[in-house]
Protein backbone atom coordinates (compact mmCIF):
# COMPACT_ATOMS: atom_id res chain seq x y z
CA UNK A 1 0.00 0.00 0.00
CA UNK A 2 2.53 2.66 0.88
CA UNK A 3 4.67 1.71 -2.49
CA UNK A 4 1.25 2.45 -4.80
CA UNK A 5 0.75 5.38 -2.70
CA UNK A 6 4.04 6.30 -3.37
CA UNK A 7 3.41 5.83 -7.69
CA UNK A 8 -0.11 7.44 -7.33
CA UNK A 9 2.03 10.65 -5.73
CA UNK A 10 4.66 10.47 -8.45
CA UNK A 11 2.25 10.64 -10.81
CA UNK A 12 0.42 13.01 -9.70
CA UNK A 13 3.49 15.30 -9.39
CA UNK A 14 4.37 14.65 -12.52
CA UNK A 15 0.75 15.88 -14.21
CA UNK A 16 1.00 18.89 -12.15
CA UNK A 17 4.65 19.51 -13.67
CA UNK A 18 3.24 18.74 -17.09
CA UNK A 19 0.78 21.00 -16.64
CA UNK A 20 2.54 24.13 -15.01
CA UNK A 21 4.44 23.93 -17.67
CA UNK A 22 1.73 24.46 -20.36
CA UNK A 23 0.40 26.92 -18.62
CA UNK A 24 3.69 28.90 -17.55
CA UNK A 25 4.33 28.71 -21.31
CA UNK A 26 0.66 29.11 -23.04
CA UNK A 27 0.21 32.42 -25.22
CA UNK A 28 -2.79 33.22 -23.79
CA UNK A 29 -3.36 35.14 -20.44
CA UNK A 30 -4.85 32.17 -18.11
CA UNK A 31 -6.57 33.17 -14.46
CA UNK A 32 -8.58 31.54 -11.39
CA UNK A 33 -10.36 33.61 -9.43
CA UNK A 34 -12.54 33.42 -6.15
CA UNK A 35 -16.19 34.20 -5.61
CA UNK A 36 -15.25 37.57 -4.70
CA UNK A 37 -13.46 37.91 -7.89
CA UNK A 38 -10.18 38.29 -6.49
CA UNK A 39 -7.08 36.57 -8.59
CA UNK A 40 -5.91 33.27 -7.14
CA UNK A 41 -3.55 32.07 -9.91
CA UNK A 42 -2.20 33.71 -13.46
CA UNK A 43 0.42 32.26 -15.64
CA UNK A 44 3.22 34.77 -15.04
CA UNK A 45 4.66 34.81 -18.13
CA UNK A 46 2.24 35.22 -20.41
CA UNK A 47 0.92 38.05 -17.70
CA UNK A 48 4.44 39.66 -18.53
CA UNK A 49 4.48 39.47 -21.96
CA UNK A 50 1.44 40.73 -22.47
CA UNK A 51 0.21 43.08 -19.82
CA UNK A 52 3.45 43.94 -18.71
CA UNK A 53 2.49 42.63 -14.75
CA UNK A 54 4.24 40.46 -12.62
CA UNK A 55 2.05 38.27 -10.20
CA UNK A 56 2.47 39.92 -7.14
CA UNK A 57 0.87 42.70 -8.81
CA UNK A 58 -2.47 41.02 -9.43
CA UNK A 59 -2.60 38.54 -7.14
CA UNK A 60 -5.35 39.26 -4.23
CA UNK A 61 -7.00 41.56 -6.61
CA UNK A 62 -10.24 41.93 -8.96
CA UNK A 63 -10.06 42.07 -12.56
CA UNK A 64 -11.97 45.21 -12.69
CA UNK A 65 -8.92 47.00 -11.19
CA UNK A 66 -7.20 47.04 -14.69
CA UNK A 67 -10.13 47.23 -16.73
CA UNK A 68 -10.68 50.57 -19.21
CA UNK A 69 -13.74 52.64 -17.53
CA UNK A 70 -16.17 52.03 -20.10
CA UNK A 71 -15.86 48.35 -19.69
CA UNK A 72 -16.38 48.01 -16.03
CA UNK A 73 -19.70 47.42 -15.65
CA UNK A 74 -20.72 45.15 -18.12
CA UNK A 75 -17.54 42.91 -16.85
CA UNK A 76 -18.93 42.95 -13.33
CA UNK A 77 -22.23 41.63 -14.85
CA UNK A 78 -20.28 38.92 -16.95
CA UNK A 79 -18.86 37.81 -13.72
CA UNK A 80 -21.96 37.93 -11.76
CA UNK A 81 -23.86 35.63 -14.32
CA UNK A 82 -20.59 33.58 -14.80
CA UNK A 83 -20.78 32.14 -11.31
CA UNK A 84 -24.52 32.31 -11.27
CA UNK A 85 -24.55 30.59 -14.38
CA UNK A 86 -21.08 28.35 -14.83
CA UNK A 87 -19.88 29.90 -17.78
CA UNK A 88 -19.45 33.83 -19.35
CA UNK A 89 -17.94 35.09 -22.09
CA UNK A 90 -17.01 38.46 -22.61
CA UNK A 91 -14.59 41.55 -24.83
CA UNK A 92 -12.95 44.09 -22.70
CA UNK A 93 -10.03 46.54 -22.70
CA UNK A 94 -6.96 46.48 -19.58
CA UNK A 95 -5.01 48.85 -19.20
CA UNK A 96 -1.01 47.95 -20.02
CA UNK A 97 1.40 48.49 -17.12
CA UNK A 98 3.08 51.39 -19.40
CA UNK A 99 -0.67 53.00 -19.59
CA UNK A 100 -2.19 51.52 -22.96
CA UNK A 101 -5.09 49.47 -23.44
CA UNK A 102 -5.66 46.21 -24.86
CA UNK A 103 -8.50 44.12 -26.34
CA UNK A 104 -8.96 40.96 -24.60
CA UNK A 105 -11.55 38.30 -25.49
CA UNK A 106 -12.18 36.21 -22.07
CA UNK A 107 -14.17 32.54 -22.00
CA UNK A 108 -14.73 31.22 -18.20
CA UNK A 109 -15.99 28.65 -16.46
CA UNK A 110 -16.76 27.71 -13.12
CA UNK A 111 -15.87 24.92 -10.86
CA UNK A 112 -15.55 23.49 -7.43
CA UNK A 113 -11.92 23.11 -5.67
CA UNK A 114 -10.19 20.50 -3.31
CA UNK A 115 -11.87 22.19 -0.57
CA UNK A 116 -15.40 22.83 -1.91
CA UNK A 117 -14.82 26.39 -2.99
CA UNK A 118 -16.78 27.33 -5.91
CA UNK A 119 -13.57 29.24 -8.43
CA UNK A 120 -13.47 30.27 -12.01
CA UNK A 121 -11.04 29.99 -14.58
CA UNK A 122 -10.85 32.21 -17.59
CA UNK A 123 -8.85 31.86 -20.60
CA UNK A 124 -8.03 35.65 -22.33
CA UNK A 125 -6.48 35.95 -25.74
CA UNK A 126 -5.11 39.45 -27.20
CA UNK A 127 -7.67 40.54 -30.18
CA UNK A 128 -6.64 44.04 -30.35
CA UNK A 129 -5.42 43.53 -33.51
CA UNK A 130 -8.81 41.83 -34.45
CA UNK A 131 -10.85 44.58 -33.00
CA UNK A 132 -8.44 47.42 -34.56
CA UNK A 133 -9.44 45.83 -38.09
CA UNK A 134 -12.89 45.75 -37.14
CA UNK A 135 -13.05 48.93 -36.39
CA UNK A 136 -11.27 49.83 -39.31
CA UNK A 137 -13.76 48.46 -41.91
CA UNK A 138 -17.07 49.87 -39.35
CA UNK A 139 -14.94 53.30 -40.41
CA UNK A 140 -14.73 52.49 -43.72
CA UNK A 141 -18.43 51.32 -43.87
CA UNK A 142 -19.46 54.02 -42.31
CA UNK A 143 -17.76 56.48 -44.67
CA UNK A 144 -18.84 54.60 -47.70
CA UNK A 145 -22.72 54.53 -46.16
CA UNK A 146 -22.06 58.52 -45.62
CA UNK A 147 -21.24 58.73 -49.04
CA UNK A 148 -23.94 56.29 -50.93
CA UNK A 149 -26.49 57.95 -48.48
CA UNK A 150 -25.49 61.76 -49.58
CA UNK A 151 -24.67 61.02 -53.21
CA UNK A 152 -26.92 62.59 -55.57
CA UNK A 153 -26.64 59.56 -58.07
CA UNK A 154 -29.19 56.32 -57.33
CA UNK A 155 -26.79 53.36 -56.11
CA UNK A 156 -28.31 49.91 -55.89
CA UNK A 157 -27.16 46.14 -55.74
CA UNK A 158 -28.73 43.29 -57.94
CA UNK A 159 -28.48 39.67 -57.19
CA UNK A 160 -28.32 37.40 -59.41
CA UNK A 161 -31.76 37.09 -60.70
CA UNK A 162 -31.59 40.64 -60.89
CA UNK A 163 -33.51 41.94 -57.53
CA UNK A 164 -32.82 44.83 -55.00
CA UNK A 165 -30.60 44.30 -52.71
CA UNK A 166 -29.32 47.51 -51.60
CA UNK A 167 -30.62 51.16 -52.59
CA UNK A 168 -29.39 54.44 -51.19
CA UNK A 169 -32.66 55.12 -49.47
CA UNK A 170 -32.17 59.35 -50.09
CA UNK A 171 -31.60 59.50 -53.74
CA UNK A 172 -34.07 56.61 -54.67
CA UNK A 173 -36.65 58.79 -52.33
CA UNK A 174 -36.10 62.46 -53.78
CA UNK A 175 -35.50 60.46 -57.42
CA UNK A 176 -37.98 57.97 -58.37
CA UNK A 177 -40.16 58.53 -55.12
CA UNK A 178 -39.59 55.15 -53.63
CA UNK A 179 -39.07 54.14 -50.36
CA UNK A 180 -36.67 51.50 -49.14
CA UNK A 181 -38.89 48.55 -48.66
CA UNK A 182 -40.99 49.17 -51.92
CA UNK A 183 -37.71 48.02 -53.85
CA UNK A 184 -35.58 45.77 -51.99
CA UNK A 185 -36.76 41.98 -53.33
CA UNK A 186 -38.27 43.59 -56.45
CA UNK A 187 -36.82 42.87 -59.95
CA UNK A 188 -35.40 46.19 -61.01
CA UNK A 189 -36.16 45.56 -64.76
CA UNK A 190 -39.62 45.56 -63.96
CA UNK A 191 -39.07 49.16 -63.36
CA UNK A 192 -37.56 49.94 -66.78
CA UNK A 193 -39.67 51.36 -69.75
CA UNK A 194 -40.37 48.47 -72.03
CA UNK A 195 -38.42 49.82 -74.84
CA UNK A 196 -35.42 49.72 -72.74
CA UNK A 197 -35.37 46.70 -71.18
CA UNK A 198 -33.91 44.30 -73.73
CA UNK A 199 -30.79 46.76 -73.84
CA UNK A 200 -30.75 46.94 -70.34
CA UNK A 201 -30.76 43.27 -69.81
CA UNK A 202 -28.02 42.61 -72.45
CA UNK A 203 -25.87 44.69 -70.43
CA UNK A 204 -26.68 42.57 -67.32
CA UNK A 205 -26.05 39.41 -69.24
CA UNK A 206 -23.08 40.30 -71.63
CA UNK A 207 -21.50 41.91 -68.97
CA UNK A 208 -17.95 40.62 -67.10
CA UNK A 209 -16.59 42.95 -65.36
CA UNK A 210 -18.54 46.28 -66.07
CA UNK A 211 -21.26 47.29 -68.14
CA UNK A 212 -20.60 48.47 -71.86
CA UNK A 213 -21.94 51.57 -70.46
CA UNK A 214 -22.38 54.09 -70.06
CA UNK A 215 -26.75 52.63 -71.02
CA UNK A 216 -29.52 55.25 -71.68
CA UNK A 217 -33.09 53.86 -69.62
CA UNK A 218 -36.25 55.43 -68.34
CA UNK A 219 -37.03 54.13 -65.07
CA UNK A 220 -40.36 54.30 -63.76
CA UNK A 221 -41.17 57.44 -60.88
CA UNK A 222 -43.77 55.92 -58.56
CA UNK A 223 -46.01 58.62 -59.64
CA UNK A 224 -45.91 56.82 -62.80
CA UNK A 225 -43.70 59.62 -64.94
CA UNK A 226 -40.30 58.04 -66.53
CA UNK A 227 -37.25 59.36 -65.58
CA UNK A 228 -34.22 59.05 -68.10
CA UNK A 229 -31.19 58.01 -66.78
CA UNK A 230 -27.57 57.24 -67.12
CA UNK A 231 -26.56 53.65 -65.96
CA UNK A 232 -22.69 52.06 -65.61
CA UNK A 233 -21.98 49.57 -63.36
CA UNK A 234 -19.69 46.17 -63.01
CA UNK A 235 -20.30 42.89 -61.38
CA UNK A 236 -18.53 41.61 -58.24
CA UNK A 237 -18.56 38.38 -55.68
CA UNK A 238 -19.49 38.83 -52.74
CA UNK A 239 -18.00 37.34 -49.21
CA UNK A 240 -20.75 34.25 -49.95
CA UNK A 241 -19.30 33.51 -53.69
CA UNK A 242 -22.66 35.07 -55.30
CA UNK A 243 -22.17 37.19 -58.40
CA UNK A 244 -23.58 40.33 -57.38
CA UNK A 245 -24.42 43.85 -59.72
CA UNK A 246 -23.17 46.72 -58.57
CA UNK A 247 -25.40 50.11 -60.11
CA UNK A 248 -25.23 53.91 -60.52
CA UNK A 249 -27.18 55.47 -62.68
CA UNK A 250 -27.50 59.20 -62.30
CA UNK A 251 -30.93 61.45 -63.67
CA UNK A 252 -30.32 62.86 -67.09
CA UNK A 253 -33.76 64.13 -67.78
CA UNK A 254 -33.28 67.82 -67.29
CA UNK A 255 -29.85 67.25 -69.69
CA UNK A 256 -32.00 65.56 -72.28
CA UNK A 257 -34.58 68.36 -72.51
CA UNK A 258 -31.79 70.62 -72.58
CA UNK A 259 -30.21 68.19 -75.49
CA UNK A 260 -33.79 68.54 -77.42
CA UNK A 261 -33.86 72.15 -76.93
CA UNK A 262 -30.94 72.73 -78.15
CA UNK A 263 -31.28 70.45 -81.23
CA UNK A 264 -34.65 71.93 -82.08
CA UNK A 265 -32.89 75.80 -81.12
CA UNK A 266 -29.94 74.51 -84.04
CA UNK A 267 -32.52 73.52 -86.47
CA UNK A 268 -34.08 76.43 -86.61
CA UNK A 269 -31.38 78.49 -86.66
CA UNK A 270 -29.80 76.30 -89.85
CA UNK A 271 -33.52 77.15 -91.36
CA UNK A 272 -32.73 80.78 -90.70
CA UNK A 273 -29.05 80.52 -91.89
CA UNK A 274 -30.52 78.85 -94.80
CA UNK A 275 -32.93 81.85 -95.75
CA UNK A 276 -30.42 84.20 -94.68
CA UNK A 277 -28.58 82.93 -97.63
CA UNK A 278 -31.04 82.51 -100.06
CA UNK A 279 -31.59 86.18 -99.45
CA UNK A 280 -28.15 87.26 -99.30
CA UNK A 281 -27.47 85.53 -102.83
CA UNK A 282 -30.64 86.60 -104.78
CA UNK A 283 -30.84 90.05 -103.56
CA UNK A 284 -27.11 90.27 -104.06
CA UNK A 285 -27.55 88.73 -107.52
CA UNK A 286 -30.46 91.59 -108.08
CA UNK A 287 -28.39 94.63 -107.27
CA UNK A 288 -25.27 92.88 -109.72
CA UNK A 289 -27.02 93.53 -112.64
CA UNK A 290 -27.96 97.05 -112.06
CA UNK A 291 -24.99 97.78 -110.68
CA UNK A 292 -23.10 96.20 -113.33
CA UNK A 293 -24.93 98.69 -115.87
CA UNK A 294 -23.95 101.42 -113.65
CA UNK A 295 -20.66 101.04 -112.95
CA UNK A 296 -19.81 100.01 -116.74
CA UNK A 297 -21.77 103.07 -118.00
CA UNK A 298 -19.70 105.43 -115.64
CA UNK A 299 -16.39 103.69 -116.74
CA UNK A 300 -16.87 104.29 -120.37
CA UNK A 301 -17.99 107.80 -119.51
CA UNK A 302 -15.21 108.32 -118.39
CA UNK A 303 -12.70 106.69 -120.63
CA UNK A 304 -14.11 108.25 -124.02
CA UNK A 305 -16.54 111.26 -123.12
CA UNK A 306 -13.96 112.76 -120.13
CA UNK A 307 -13.29 116.20 -122.28
CA UNK A 308 -16.79 116.47 -123.08
CA UNK A 309 -17.80 116.73 -119.54
CA UNK A 310 -17.88 119.28 -117.20
CA UNK A 311 -15.58 119.66 -114.53
CA UNK A 312 -18.43 119.46 -111.68
CA UNK A 313 -20.64 116.62 -113.42
CA UNK A 314 -17.36 114.90 -113.79
CA UNK A 315 -16.83 115.00 -109.95
CA UNK A 316 -19.87 113.62 -109.89
CA UNK A 317 -19.26 110.63 -112.33
CA UNK A 318 -16.33 109.60 -110.88
CA UNK A 319 -17.90 109.13 -107.58
CA UNK A 320 -20.85 106.98 -108.80
CA UNK A 321 -17.57 104.70 -110.59
CA UNK A 322 -15.69 104.85 -107.10
CA UNK A 323 -18.95 103.86 -105.10
CA UNK A 324 -20.22 101.32 -107.56
CA UNK A 325 -17.13 99.56 -107.97
CA UNK A 326 -17.06 99.16 -104.35
CA UNK A 327 -20.64 97.88 -104.06
CA UNK A 328 -20.02 95.39 -106.79
CA UNK A 329 -16.81 94.39 -104.33
CA UNK A 330 -19.13 94.30 -101.65
CA UNK A 331 -21.88 91.68 -103.45
CA UNK A 332 -18.84 89.56 -104.76
CA UNK A 333 -17.55 89.34 -101.04
CA UNK A 334 -20.92 88.57 -100.00
CA UNK A 335 -21.83 85.76 -102.12
CA UNK A 336 -18.34 84.42 -101.58
CA UNK A 337 -19.73 84.27 -98.09
CA UNK A 338 -22.83 82.91 -98.26
CA UNK A 339 -21.13 80.45 -101.08
CA UNK A 340 -18.55 79.25 -98.16
CA UNK A 341 -20.75 79.13 -95.25
CA UNK A 342 -23.62 76.84 -97.49
CA UNK A 343 -19.79 74.85 -98.47
CA UNK A 344 -20.66 75.80 -102.03
CA UNK A 345 -18.16 77.47 -102.66
CA UNK A 346 -15.76 75.01 -104.72
CA UNK A 347 -12.51 74.94 -106.44
CA UNK A 348 -11.09 74.51 -109.36
CA UNK A 349 -7.81 73.11 -109.08
CA UNK A 350 -5.38 72.70 -112.31
CA UNK A 351 -1.42 73.22 -112.24
CA UNK A 352 -0.71 76.83 -112.76
CA UNK A 353 2.44 79.32 -112.86
CA UNK A 354 1.97 80.78 -109.74
CA UNK A 355 4.70 83.39 -110.84
CA UNK A 356 2.54 84.19 -113.66
CA UNK A 357 -0.78 84.96 -111.84
CA UNK A 358 1.55 87.08 -108.85
CA UNK A 359 2.85 89.17 -112.13
CA UNK A 360 -0.51 89.64 -113.09
CA UNK A 361 -2.17 90.61 -109.95
CA UNK A 362 0.75 93.40 -109.55
CA UNK A 363 0.19 94.64 -113.08
CA UNK A 364 -3.48 94.94 -112.18
CA UNK A 365 -2.24 97.32 -109.20
CA UNK A 366 0.19 99.16 -110.64
CA UNK A 367 -2.08 102.11 -111.49
CA UNK A 368 -3.21 102.60 -108.41
CA UNK A 369 0.16 102.08 -106.59
CA UNK A 370 1.81 104.36 -109.00
CA UNK A 371 -1.37 106.87 -108.09
CA UNK A 372 -0.44 106.52 -104.52
CA UNK A 373 3.75 106.52 -105.17
CA UNK A 374 4.11 103.30 -103.61
CA UNK A 375 6.93 101.50 -104.53
CA UNK A 376 6.24 97.23 -105.50
CA UNK A 377 9.20 95.38 -105.40
CA UNK A 378 9.41 91.99 -106.61
CA UNK A 379 11.53 89.08 -105.74
CA UNK A 380 10.22 86.10 -107.63
CA UNK A 381 11.59 82.69 -109.13
CA UNK A 382 10.87 82.40 -113.08
CA UNK A 383 8.56 79.48 -112.42
CA UNK A 384 6.50 77.54 -109.71
CA UNK A 385 4.27 75.10 -111.29
CA UNK A 386 1.17 74.30 -108.21
CA UNK A 387 -2.12 72.86 -108.35
CA UNK A 388 -4.44 75.13 -107.24
CA UNK A 389 -7.88 77.28 -108.21
CA UNK A 390 -6.24 80.14 -110.25
CA UNK A 391 -9.12 82.82 -109.64
CA UNK A 392 -9.01 82.12 -106.51
CA UNK A 393 -5.87 82.62 -105.64
CA UNK A 394 -5.95 85.57 -107.68
CA UNK A 395 -8.35 87.19 -105.12
CA UNK A 396 -6.61 86.13 -102.13
CA UNK A 397 -3.10 88.00 -103.85
CA UNK A 398 -5.38 91.19 -104.89
CA UNK A 399 -6.75 91.25 -101.50
CA UNK A 400 -3.53 90.99 -99.86
CA UNK A 401 -1.76 93.51 -102.41
CA UNK A 402 -4.88 95.67 -101.71
CA UNK A 403 -4.30 95.83 -98.26
CA UNK A 404 -0.81 96.73 -98.66
CA UNK A 405 -1.04 99.37 -101.04
CA UNK A 406 -4.11 101.10 -98.72
CA UNK A 407 -2.42 100.58 -95.47
CA UNK A 408 0.72 101.80 -96.66
CA UNK A 409 1.42 105.89 -96.35
CA UNK A 410 3.23 108.02 -100.14
CA UNK A 411 7.08 106.92 -100.67
CA UNK A 412 6.45 103.44 -98.94
CA UNK A 413 7.64 100.48 -100.56
CA UNK A 414 5.80 96.91 -100.86
CA UNK A 415 8.14 93.31 -100.96
CA UNK A 416 6.61 90.23 -102.71
CA UNK A 417 8.74 87.21 -102.64
CA UNK A 418 8.42 83.88 -103.06
CA UNK A 419 10.20 80.67 -101.21
CA UNK A 420 9.52 77.23 -101.68
CA UNK A 421 10.49 74.66 -99.34
CA UNK A 422 9.98 70.99 -99.26
CA UNK A 423 6.47 70.44 -98.72
CA UNK A 424 5.15 73.72 -99.42
CA UNK A 425 5.06 77.21 -100.98
CA UNK A 426 5.04 80.39 -99.10
CA UNK A 427 4.59 83.96 -100.46
CA UNK A 428 4.88 86.82 -98.66
CA UNK A 429 3.85 89.78 -98.95
CA UNK A 430 5.53 92.80 -96.91
CA UNK A 431 4.54 96.26 -96.83
CA UNK A 432 5.87 99.59 -94.68
CA UNK A 433 2.55 100.95 -93.74
CA UNK A 434 0.76 101.45 -90.68
CA UNK A 435 1.45 97.82 -89.21
CA UNK A 436 -0.65 95.97 -86.61
CA UNK A 437 -0.84 95.73 -82.90
CA UNK A 438 -1.16 92.60 -80.58
CA UNK A 439 -4.59 93.04 -80.08
CA UNK A 440 -5.56 94.07 -83.88
CA UNK A 441 -3.79 90.41 -84.66
CA UNK A 442 -6.12 88.88 -82.83
CA UNK A 443 -9.18 90.31 -84.24
CA UNK A 444 -8.13 89.30 -88.24
CA UNK A 445 -9.96 87.22 -90.47
CA UNK A 446 -13.14 87.72 -88.55
CA UNK A 447 -15.93 88.00 -90.45
CA UNK A 448 -16.64 91.87 -90.58
CA UNK A 449 -13.61 92.05 -88.42
CA UNK A 450 -12.98 95.46 -89.55
CA UNK A 451 -10.11 97.00 -87.64
CA UNK A 452 -10.19 100.87 -86.77
CA UNK A 453 -6.97 101.67 -87.38
CA UNK A 454 -5.21 105.63 -87.27
CA UNK A 455 -5.36 105.63 -90.91
CA UNK A 456 -3.37 109.15 -90.73
CA UNK A 457 -5.64 110.31 -93.63
CA UNK A 458 -5.65 107.32 -95.82
CA UNK A 459 -8.58 105.71 -97.61
CA UNK A 460 -9.44 102.54 -95.47
CA UNK A 461 -13.08 102.06 -97.01
CA UNK A 462 -13.78 98.46 -97.08
CA UNK A 463 -16.63 95.85 -96.31
CA UNK A 464 -14.02 93.45 -93.54
CA UNK A 465 -14.68 90.44 -95.66
CA UNK A 466 -11.84 90.54 -97.38
CA UNK A 467 -9.38 88.69 -95.16
CA UNK A 468 -12.20 86.65 -93.97
CA UNK A 469 -12.43 85.06 -97.46
CA UNK A 470 -8.99 85.18 -98.53
CA UNK A 471 -8.72 83.16 -95.43
CA UNK A 472 -11.17 80.47 -96.14
CA UNK A 473 -10.06 80.07 -99.79
CA UNK A 474 -6.47 79.18 -98.33
CA UNK A 475 -7.84 76.71 -96.11
CA UNK A 476 -9.97 75.06 -98.77
CA UNK A 477 -6.55 75.13 -100.54
CA UNK A 478 -5.00 73.19 -97.47
CA UNK A 479 -3.13 76.10 -96.71
CA UNK A 480 -2.82 79.19 -94.07
CA UNK A 481 -2.44 82.51 -94.08
CA UNK A 482 0.05 83.80 -91.47
CA UNK A 483 0.68 87.47 -90.60
CA UNK A 484 3.60 89.14 -88.44
CA UNK A 485 3.78 92.61 -87.25
CA UNK A 486 6.43 94.62 -84.62
CA UNK A 487 3.01 97.27 -84.19
CA UNK A 488 2.27 100.48 -85.36
CA UNK A 489 4.16 102.30 -87.26
CA UNK A 490 6.25 99.03 -88.37
CA UNK A 491 4.71 97.68 -91.06
CA UNK A 492 3.06 94.19 -91.78
CA UNK A 493 3.81 90.98 -93.39
CA UNK A 494 1.28 88.74 -94.60
CA UNK A 495 2.27 85.09 -95.76
CA UNK A 496 0.25 82.32 -97.99
CA UNK A 497 1.47 79.28 -97.50
CA UNK A 498 0.04 76.50 -99.64
CA UNK A 499 1.15 72.95 -100.01
CA UNK A 500 2.59 71.82 -102.86
CA UNK A 501 0.40 68.81 -103.58
CA UNK A 502 -3.09 69.28 -103.52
Amino acid sequence: MPEEFKQNEKRVKESEEKYKLILDNANDLITIINENFEHEYINEKAYIDLLGYKKEEIIGKTPLTPLHPDDTKLTLKTLREGFKYGEGRNEMRIRHKDGHYIWLEHKGKTFIDVDGKRKAIIISRDITERKKIEQEKKESEEIYRLISENANDLISIFNENLQFEYINKKPFSNILGYKYDELIGKKGIDFVHPDDREKLLKSFIDSNKKFEGPIEARVKHKRGHYVTTETNGKTFIDKDNKQKFLVISRDITERKRTERIIIEENKKLLELSQIKSELIMRASHEFKTPLSSVYAASQILLNNFKDQIGEKALEFLEMIYRGSQRLIQLIENLLDVSRLESSKLSLRLQKENLVDIINECCNDLKYWADKREIDINIKLPKEIIIKIDKIRIEQVIINLLSNAIKFTPPKGNIYINLKVHDQWVDLSIRDTGIGLTKKERSLLFQKFGKIKRDSKGLDVEGSGLGLYISKEIVELHNGRILVESSGRDNGSTFTIRIPKSN
